[in-house]
């Protein structure tokens, strides 16, 4: 009991920061925003780490799961004050929450049902999945491993979205609709044009070319079967 209630009080946290991270890009309060979120970020920054492990406890997943907010949270996490520098400390702990954001909704696609995956799909994570490894424009981070890291990440959702998935823990059948959904995700933030550029990047012993051709095969896959 007090586990699910810790678990409670840490997504609401994150909920909560996150609502005024949205805010204040709505009304343009940098500044004042500034010096509230560099108070907090070590603190949220735990506490998304602490989510993750909870996460990975199948007996918590579905608890996290189902917090009103928080996949809508994660997902805008993902690409907090991306882009922007302030100093190496914060911008450190800025890159920590998008990496924990991340992982956090790596683990939950991982364990979700059908309907959970749906709620993926609903709150964008078609689109969070094309930021993670674009570079388009300076979009995205552009080291080596999380265009890796994206490009397979992108790949493996399509096909087992497409596929369905038979887990010990976790199983559903075709979701042909939430293909069509996250492609369309995927083609409005100009990722399959840069998903193309990635296959002639020879980074990591070309492994990422090898990522690219697969992400593009899915998608290519998703196209051959419903047309």
């Amino acid at each position: 009991m007090q586990s699910k209630q810790k678990i409670q009080n840490t997504a609401s946290l994150i909920v909560s920061f996150t609502d005024s991270y949205t805010q204040s890009k709505q009304r343009k309060q940098n500044k004042q925003y500034k010096s509230k979120s560099t108070l907090s970020l070590a603190q949220v920054t735990s506490r998304l780490e602490y989510l993750w492990r909870q996460i990975e406890n199948k007996k918590s997943c579905k608890q996290v799961i189902r917090i009103p907010k928080l996949l809508q949270s994660l997902i805008a996490l993902v690409t907090f004050r991306l882009g922007i520098h302030l100093n190496e400390q914060t911008d450190l702990l800025r890159l920590k929450v998008r990496h924990w954001s991340k992982w956090c909704l790596r683990n939950i696609h991982f364990y979700a049902d059908e309907q959970d995956q749906s709620e993926l799909v609903r709150q964008g994570y078609g689109r969070m999945m094309s930021i993670t490894f674009s570079t388009a424009g300076g979009v995205g981070e552009e080291e080596d491993k999380e265009i890796w890291n994206g490009l397979g990440e992108i790949q493996h959702f399509l096909r087992q979205l497409h596929d369905g998935r038979n887990y010990p823990y976790t199983s559903f059948q075709p979701l042909p609709l939430l293909v069509r959904r996250t492609e369309e995700q995927i083609e409005e933030e100009g990722a399959s044009e840069e998903i193309e550029a990635q296959l002639n990047n020879k980074g990591m012993n070309g492994n990422i070319k090898m990522n690219a051709t697969r992400a593009k095969a899915a998608i290519l896959n998703h196209f051959i079967h419903t047309h």
